[in-house]
């Protein structure tokens, strides 16, 4: 059992709130706990009203009748109020907070019981409750105290896929807490069973298979829309032209996620940050680095995490957490975190600081998670990222204007996307026509120019037509000159060492922008 909830039980703590998705696992454990205080356990539930702990968990076997004292939550709320423990400890479970402590008349009800326990120290009640996502409303923050389950213990884990595998007669996969480490009971019952009857017309038989496993994690993500699962099966460094520096550095990092790499003492990074131009590969990259390093790319994106409800933001946060980390190991991408991440600053005027605690939870379990997740942010300005993220990636990469030596990759990839020879062109030219342009600009002119030449009744891409579009089309490094010269004096450059101060040049080159923009100036 959570020893923080045994903690708050053994030290009388008057009203606890436990965030769990097994409630049902919970109240058995309670059974055992608080065995001598079997007679003194209510629970409410809202199908059922308020009955002894011990009814409600014998009717899962036996469906009896049961008869409630209170029927609805009101009624249990007075009838806990008016109880009398005479010098003994009732413990009363609640379950289904979130549906019931943002009524204002429920936390007027729960304020007069918290006054009246507080006022009275020979009266010992103590008040747990049990939900799926944590919603404390600001009046009652002050005297709940919040735990939340931290999932099944790796002996717990290893206990449960041996009985659900000797139930069906196979053999226990190989480290079976890691294999199934963040998930629930039952869904590791779940797993098991679908992973037995997918695999019984195999060659290898019927069996528990890890594949499976890992994929069974993933699709979990398929339950919620607070985070999105991100395919990355298609996207690799090939495509991305350029770069060669954060490729080099994904590459090595790739070991630190191998049992070799971690007995030796290596570490997965925490977080990386791609900052730089507009379209120059930051999400591609990272895209790529998903399907290099073999994890699965969760995306978040706070604005599904944002609620109107109060506390509601906060939750659904928390609950994003849990999910993300029942399918790690993986990497978080939260793209254009400038933008995601913005009004920390104005929180308190804007939204009564929503954005302010929402920013301080992710930033903290960025800090604390023992979950092998590595959060990887892209983002095109630094003005409105918020510092402590900024200070806590392990490695900062500016993705600067492509060199001509990189136009001339960009320039093959774009063509054989769109079904074209690039030996038949003249790349070294082409890249020339295309000084200053950034790779999307690069994509959209072969789009262009593709329909310039079916117009021209051209049998394939016109070199002509394509060189014209390069040469012609506006570049961002103008249109949006004053936000990239911010970016680039936070990156600073230092001439010694041919590299950014604040962020390595994803490009093994001295920086194109930097000679640009310096140039004009």
């Amino acid at each position: 059992m959570n020893q923080d909830l045994v903690f708050h039980l053994r030290s009388l703590t008057r009203c606890i709130y436990y965030v769990t998705d097994e409630e049902d696992v919970l109240l058995k454990e309670l059974q055992v706990t608080l065995k001598k205080h079997e007679s003194r356990i209510f629970i409410f539930n809202g199908a059922f009203g308020m009955v002894p702990l011990n009814q409600l968990v014998s009717n899962w076997t036996t469906r009896a009748a049961m008869t409630a004292q209170a029927q609805d939550i009101v009624a249990a709320l007075d009838q806990i109020y008016r109880d009398d423990p005479r010098d003994e400890q009732n413990f009363y479970i609640i379950t289904d907070p979130e549906r019931w402590l943002n009524d204002p008349n429920i936390q007027r009800r729960m304020l007069n019981i918290i006054h009246h326990l507080h006022n009275d120290i020979r009266t010992i009640k103590i008040l747990l409750f049990v939900g799926h996502r944590r919603v404390v409303p600001e009046k009652l923050s002050r005297y709940i105290e919040v735990v939340n389950d931290k999932g099944l213990s790796n002996e717990r884990i290893e206990e449960l896929v041996k009985e659900t595998a000797g139930h069906l007669k196979k053999a226990a996969p190989k480290d079976p807490a890691k294999l199934f480490k963040g998930l629930t009971s039952y869904e590791i019952e779940a797993c098991i069973a679908q992973s037995v009857i997918l695999t019984k017309k195999d060659a290898e038989g019927s069996r528990i298979d890890p594949k499976f496993v890992s994929e069974f994690r993933r699709r979990q993500l398929q339950k919620t829309d607070l985070v999105s699962y991100v395919d990355t099966s298609k996207f690799t460094f090939d495509q991305v032209g350029g770069a060669q520096r954060f490729k080099d550095w994904a590459a090595k990092t790739r070991a630190s996620w191998t049992d070799e790499g971690q007995k030796f003492g290596l570490r997965p990074p925490k977080g990386v940050l791609a900052v730089g131009v507009w379209g120059c590969g930051k999400s591609l990259s990272i895209k790529a680095m998903g399907q290099a390093w073999r994890l699965p790319v969760v995306q978040m994106e706070m604005g599904r995490l944002r609620s109107s409800g109060v506390g509601e933001s906060e939750a659904n946060v928390y609950r994003a957490l849990r999910i993300i980390e029942s399918v790690a190991p993986c990497i978080v991408w939260i793209d254009e975190a400038e933008k995601s991440l913005s009004g920390n600053q104005s929180s308190a005027q804007s939204d009564a600081g929503t954005t302010s605690r929402t920013i301080g939870i992710l930033s903290t379990w960025l800090q604390e998670t023992e979950a092998p997740v590595t959060l990887a942010m892209t983002a095109n300005s630094l003005k409105t990222l918020p510092i402590e993220f900024i200070n806590r990636m392990d490695e900062r990469f500016f993705f600067d204007l492509p060199s001509e030596e990189e136009r001339v990759d960009i320039l093959k990839i774009h063509l054989l996307k769109a079904g074209q020879d690039a030996s038949k062109f003249k790349l070294a030219d082409l890249a020339e026509k295309a000084k200053n342009m950034v790779g999307r600009e690069i994509e959209q002119a072969i789009g262009a120019a593709m329909i310039d030449s079916f117009e021209a009744g051209k049998e394939a891409l016109d070199e002509a037509i394509l060189a014209d579009q390069l040469q012609k089309k506006p570049r961002i490094y103008k249109t949006m000159a004053d936000e990239l010269k911010e970016v680039l004096e936070w990156v600073g450059y230092d001439p010694d060492v041919d590299e950014g101060i604040r962020a390595r040049f994803a490009s093994a080159k001295r920086s194109e922008t930097f000679k640009l923009l310096r140039a004009e100036a």
